[in-house]
């Protein structure tokens, strides 16, 4: 088992250089959206928002997924709501990942060398759109390691035959982390099912284990949302991180809420709102022009060309032939189900670094794992050395640190004040995406970006313009800082107005 220590202590490592990033990373828009809801309830507002699309009388239930939200809940009220703290929660995902690619490699019997073990750290933590996913509050790692552990479980499955109920219980808990997830999953069976065709039986056993699960999964969320009364809401967002499933919805969500009798007008603008009108081509073309997705990809194929021989006679082979066959065809398969942004690229990334790792554990030779070393550490440093999109946050927290005129008051607010304006207060509005019809009648403060660039900033001066076109209202100037690019307003009423 040293492979496994190896593991772990280099990854320790890698998490303490990622805890020096992490401070530098301003906080962005979606990972405001979803870290708002679990910081109210931790704060005793229960399961509420004030930054989320179209969230009519604040309904938590619009959120998607709802199994990160609540882990997210209990991470905060054991460790608290820092940024650090809420951020590091990725972090164990990702280490967690790493343990469960080992576990995989041992099961399929190519235990990983210490050599080897080295190539996944810096694959796993240094690769830079797996630093980017990692090093915020997006949900989209924790349904990768579902996945993960559902795949070593169904081999674990074809192994023995037993514990097929742990396989379906993992396949429950995919849906509600990561709808996406769904998608890999009916990929792997498909092409487990036409290329592995010795296991067809054992495949169709495993498939319908994981697919009873996934519905077990839809039912109990659906049924949960229901109880509350959000059920509507809660598909609606849940079909918005698909284009295809947007456009079907366009037309399906009309016909559902008049035989429920729900006023779906929010939903639908959102929806509209979300669509996008990329070309399907670029979308694809964007992904397999990648330069890391390129760098794994051709590390894998040189490895599987220049061991074919040998790899032929292995009973691994057409295991290795089925990843290399999902690595190159989910880029297309997601953008024609609905999207592929960046932070679905785990989606890629851990399964050919599966693949690499099986491929050098097969190679009767070193020359696979001399090419792959040197272009590890490559994606590696480029991973790390790459400056984060948004890193003035030292300033943005060295500014609000002297706010403490915003304690307990109503603000509306940017994104990138997110943490430390939650240290301060528990009302505030973040109406990039926050509906103003929703905001309480009494603001207090509102904060401005002075960089166009940060999202939403068009609403917040729409928002502070309207202020000052009000005949009983004036924002007036109390703090500003260049350097973490904000200024903050008093909004005070004109006397004898």
């Amino acid at each position: 088992m040293k492979e496994s220590w190896l593991y772990g202590c280099l990854s320790l490592m890698m998490m303490g250089l990622a805890m020096l990033h992490l401070k530098h990373l301003t906080p962005w828009v979606d990972e405001v959206m979803f870290l708002d809801t679990p910081m109210h309830y931790v704060k005793g507002m229960g399961w509420t928002t004030f930054a989320w699309y179209s969230a009519a009388r604040q309904e938590p239930f619009l959120l998607y997924p709802p199994l990160y939200s609540m882990l997210m809940a209990l991470w905060m009220k054991v460790f608290g709501t820092t940024l650090m703290t809420c951020r590091s929660l990725n972090l164990v995902i990702t280490l967690s990942i790493g343990w469960g690619l080992l576990r995989i490699c041992r099961q399929l019997g190519t235990r990983p060398s210490l050599p080897l073990t080295v190539v996944l750290v810096m694959l796993l933590w240094g690769t830079d759109d797996m630093v980017y996913m990692y090093s915020n509050g997006r949900p989209d790692l924790l349904g990768a390691a579902i996945l993960t552990f559902l795949m070593s479980e169904a081999i674990r499955y074809a192994k023995n035959g037993r514990l097929g109920w742990t396989l379906m219980l993992i396949s429950a808990l995919l849906l509600a982390a990561a709808i996406q997830a769904v998608v890999c999953l009916l990929l792997m069976l498909l092409l487990a099912y036409l290329l592995l065709k010795d296991h067809r039986d054992t495949l169709r056993r495993i498939a319908l284990l994981s697919v009873s699960g996934t519905l077990l999964g839809l039912s109990l969320v659906c049924l949960f949302m229901a109880s509350h009364g959000h059920l509507t809401s809660f598909l609606a967002n849940a079909v918005s991180y698909s284009n295809t499933l947007m456009t079907l919805s366009m037309v399906v969500l009309p016909v559902l809420g008049d035989f429920t009798g729900t006023d779906t007008t929010l939903y639908l603008e959102k929806i509209a709102h979300c669509t996008t009108e990329v070309p399907l081509y670029t979308r694809i073309l964007t992904v397999y022009t990648h330069p890391a997705y390129v760098a794994l990809l051709a590390t894998a194929l040189f490895i599987f060309l220049s061991e074919r021989n040998s790899l032929k006679t292995n009973p691994l082979y057409g295991t290795t032939r089925c990843l290399f066959a999902f690595v190159c065809s989910m880029p297309v398969l997601m953008n024609v189900a609905g999207r592929f942004p960046s932070y679905y690229y785990w989606m890629v990334y851990l399964p050919a670094i599966l693949l690499i790792l099986l491929l050098l554990g097969l190679s009767t030779s070193r020359r696979p794992l001399c090419l792959t070393a040197p272009v590890s550490l490559l994606l590696a440093v480029q991973g790390f050395a790459r400056p984060p999109q948004q890193s003035d946050y030292p300033a943005i927290e060295a500014f609000m640190g002297r706010c403490s005129m915003l304690k307990g008051k109503n603000v509306v607010a940017p994104f990138s004040v997110f943490y430390e304006l939650e240290q301060l207060n528990s009302h505030a509005y973040y109406i990039g995406v926050y509906p103003p019809r929703y905001l309480p009648d009494a603001i207090d403060y509102v904060i401005l970006p002075q960089k166009d660039s940060e999202y939403g900033a068009i609403r917040l001066h729409d928002y502070y313009d309207s202020l000052n076109a009000a005949d009983s209202l004036q924002a007036v100037m109390v703090a500003e800082s260049e350097a973490a690019g904000l200024k903050v307003f008093k909004v005070v009423r004109i006397p004898g107005s």
